[in-house]
């Protein structure tokens, strides 16, 4: 199975969860327990014994359950206890590095059943998650919480070394000079900040409830790249010979050695092999007119359609009035805007 499914399945064992609650009862009671994440003929295919429910899923319940040797069968929609003091028999030659009777039939029955399993160890008073042959070991809230500060740590300083590139990166389009090495920059730099962010959330999914504010924060520093791959598409994928080859998320698969190449960044981004890293770029001025002029989009695009860049900073109001739809106020409101990009710089 994908990341994208373990990380579902950690994020309904979240605190806050209903699962997560009863689990929390069953670990204070100091006993143990064996949970199927889900129901249907191949998990019945390796039940044997035990009692057909068919009731409403309580926290309450899950734990007066766990008393009873056995496993307990959940839903798929996690919604309803299906059975429990069930005794799983999973084929006894599927490979398992656990030694525990538990971590076995958990392990072997996800691996058999194609279905999450979830154990809960009186003696260790831990949580495991056993999917695709791998047992993924639940955090504590304290564990989780110390990672998330560390890596939101560094995803300040980073987004903030990445504002202090756009500052830059700002002056360098209003002179014209931008190069391809300073877009290579901008783009290592935002990917960067991008996989922190996605690990931020990672850690988020873990906390549930328990990560309000630091989800708050994490919100606060989205907003420094919030839209900044589509601004910058925007503005130089006019330079490739296809549009579609300008994808930033492409950078996504490189690794920390690859994503250091501006020469290898500018090939991804459809510039070609060997591209000259020297060479001049021009933009179009979405993201300086949506960002800095604070410009509402569907005007950026008409004032891009109608003029460069150069052309905008030196345009009177009569000249922006004649644009379609842009009257003596609007006209004004663009001024300002120019304005204030020419003085930021």
């Amino acid at each position: 199975m994908s990341k994208l499914n373990v990380r579902r399945y950690l994020k309904l064992i979240a605190p806050g969860t209903p699962l997560r609650a009863g689990i929390d009862r069953i670990l204070h009671g100091r006993t143990g327990a064996l949970i199927v994440l889900g129901d249907g003929p191949l998990v019945r295919q390796v039940c044997s014994g035990g009692f057909d429910l068919n009731v409403e899923f309580t926290e309450q319940k899950l734990r007066e359950l766990a008393k009873l040797d056995g496993a307990i069968i959940l839903s798929k929609d996690l919604t309803r206890i299906v059975a429990a003091g069930v005794h799983l028999v999973p084929a006894g030659d599927l490979p398992t590095a656990e030694t525990g009777t538990r971590h076995r039939s958990a392990d072997r029955t996800a691996q058999a059943t194609g279905v999450p399993v979830i154990t809960v160890s009186a003696s260790m008073s831990t949580i495991s998650l056993f999917l695709d042959g791998r047992r993924h070991l639940v955090e504590t809230v304290p564990q989780v919480i110390s990672r998330a500060n560390q890596t939101l740590a560094t995803l300040a300083r980073i987004s903030q070394r990445l504002g202090d590139l756009l500052d830059q990166f700002d002056i360098l389009e209003i002179g014209e000079q931008v190069t391809l090495r300073d877009l290579t920059h901008v783009a290592h730099r935002l990917e960067l900040t991008r996989r922190l962010s996605s690990e931020m959330q990672f850690h988020l999914d873990l906390l549930g409830v328990e990560g309000r504010l630091l989800a708050l924060q994490h919100a606060d520093l989205g907003l420094t790249f919030e839209g900044l791959g589509e601004l910058l598409t925007a503005d130089y994928a006019g330079h490739v010979s296809s549009r579609e080859a300008f994808d930033l998320t492409t950078l996504g698969n490189f690794s920390p050695e690859e994503l250091f190449s501006g020469q290898l960044v500018a090939e991804h981004l459809g510039f070609g092999p060997n591209a000259n890293l020297e060479q001049h770029l021009t933009t179009r001025g979405v993201r300086l007119l949506t960002n800095t002029g604070r410009l509402p989009r569907p005007l950026v695009a008409k004032l891009v359609d109608g003029f460069s860049l150069q052309e905008l900073f030196g345009a009177s109001v009569s000249q922006l009035m004649e644009l379609e739809g842009v009257g003596t106020r609007r006209a004004r409101q663009i001024r300002d805007a120019l304005l204030r990009i020419t003085d930021g710089a």
